[in-house]
This record gives structure tokens, C-alpha cells and sequence, in this order.
């Protein structure tokens, strides 16, 4: 069972990783207000909406670390864990005889 959890883990953590690495690649709204800001750097409603942006941006970078880093280490986890567990099992019915 622990097994299928990591194999569940990791294939969702990879898939949501990649699909928030693509969101962020396709973020036109950020690039556009990025490039509107270069044009009017002195104007604070620029910056303001460009903050917006920004922040919206760099929660989907972090998303897509995120998942991606915990996808892989929890499905390693996981996987360590029911290796050791069957490990475990066969020792315990090995002493049981």
C-alpha cells in the first residue's frame, strides 16, 4: 500500500509541478505589466499593478518547486519506508520459525 501512495506521491507532485512550470512560462499578464513598467518606471500605478503581478507570479514559481521537490522526496520517503517495512516483515517471520 506504501508503495502505491509513493508511486500516487510523486506522479501527482511531478504533474503539478510541471503544469504550474507551464502557467508560469505562459504568464503573459506578468511579462506585459513587467514590459509596462520599463516604459513608465516613474509612475507609481505601473509599479503598483506590476507588484500584483509579480506576486501572483512568484507564488506560482514557488508552487512548482514546491511540488516538484516534495513530490520526489515524499515519494522517496515513502518508498524507503515500505522497503523497510517488508524488511521488517520477512526478519519478524524469519524469527517467528
Amino acid at each position: 500500500m506504501l508503495r502505491v501512495l509513493a508511486a500516487v506521491l510523486l506522479v501527482v507532485g511531478v504533474f503539478t509541478s510541471v503544469v504550474a512550470t507551464r502557467a508560469v512560462l505562459n504568464d503573459e499578464d506578468y511579462y506585459r505589466k513587467a514590459a509596462a513598467l520599463e516604459r513608465h518606471a516613474d509612475n507609481v500605478l505601473f509599479e503598483a499593478e506590476y507588484n500584483m503581478a509579480l506576486s501572483r507570479h512568484a507564488a506560482t514559481v514557488a508552487a512548482a518547486v514546491v511540488c516538484g521537490a516534495g513530490g520526489i522526496v515524499g515519494g522517496a520517503m515513502l518508498f524507503a519506508l515500505a522497503s523497510i517495512s517488508a524488511r521488517i516483515r520477512r526478519l519478524e517471520e524469519r524469527a517467528a520459525r
